[in-house]
């Protein structure tokens, strides 16, 4: 992390804050989240666990998953970078990939915490810092943005029943465009590598 710098690091931690938009899925949770708040609380609770857990996996095991498939960082980002791009598109146009969800203890596992918040996105940006930086550091990214995301979740159930869902939804598509963003710098790292060990 010394060679990453404070700096790098927390722009890791916004990025993959961004990848995960516990904003957009509060748009999808809000409208339940004032008719029943308590029940919700609690579902998200479930929601925060498997979020830390799924994203602490994937951040330790991700060099090794790259190892094990025989496939490059490079080649990585860039299928990872149009992962994230066609995200960052649908998020864009709909507000999120569903619409509101009759939220069950169930379904805040499947799909609320996977794939909505840890998904291919997120696997993609932890596999990769995971392989630059090594696994400690993205333990590290991991840990600090599934915070920020369950800090999100837990204040965000109270303010949605005062402001309403639709000012979260558009939050939600506004980090759709910081998601377009690391997925453009994804492919176009992954392309000038590429170029360059042609090159070579």
């Amino acid at each position: 992390m010394s060679d990453l710098g404070i700096v790098g690091f927390l722009g890791l931690i916004g990025q993959l804050y961004a990848i995960m938009n516990p904003i957009g899925k509060l748009a999808i949770v809000g409208p339940l989240a004032v008719e029943r708040p308590a029940y919700v609380r609690k579902i998200t609770v479930t929601v925060v666990v498997v979020v830390y857990v799924l994203a602490s996996l994937f951040a330790v095991a991700g060099g090794f998953i790259l190892s094990a498939f025989g496939v490059s960082i490079d080649s990585f980002r860039i299928a990872g970078g149009i992962v994230l791009m066609a995200i960052s598109i649908m998020t864009l146009v709909s507000g999120s990939y569903v619409g509101r969800l009759e939220i069950t203890e169930e379904q805040a596992v499947v799909p609320l915490a996977t794939p909505l918040i840890v998904g291919p996105g997120t696997i993609t940006a932890l596999i990769v810092i995971s392989s630059v930086y090594g696994p400690v550091t993205a333990l590290l990214v991991a840990l600090a943005a599934s915070t920020a995301v369950a800090a999100t979740l837990l204040v965000g159930i109270r303010v949605v029943k005062y402001v309403g869902a639709t000012p979260l939804r558009l939050l939600g598509r506004f980090m759709s465009l910081i998601i377009a963003s690391v997925a453009t710098e994804m492919i176009l790292t992954g392309v000038r590598n590429h170029v360059k060990e042609w090159m070579s």
